[in-house]
């Protein structure tokens, strides 16, 4: 073999490997990115659902009130 085809399998060897690990690098990056996106939503979906328990907790809390005001009288 000859120097130059020498350098040109080096070279195409050490491109090859460089694109397989950013290739490589790029997926992992983009898989732990979608998994952070799930755990977000998770989050935003479990404080959505403790938003609306507390709105309806408020509304038969102010019930209570409101019936409450009707049978007793309040001194101020």
């Amino acid at each position: 073999m000859s120097t130059k085809a020498k350098m040109t399998l080096g070279v195409t060897t050490l491109c090859t490997i460089a694109v397989v690990w950013g290739v490589h690098y790029q997926q992992m990056s983009e898989k732990e990115t979608m998994r952070l996106g799930i755990v977000k939503d998770e989050e935003r979906m479990a404080n959505k659902k403790r938003q609306d328990d507390n709105v309806l907790e408020l509304a038969v809390q102010q019930e209570l009130q409101r019936k409450m005001l009707e049978e007793q009288s309040v001194r101020k």
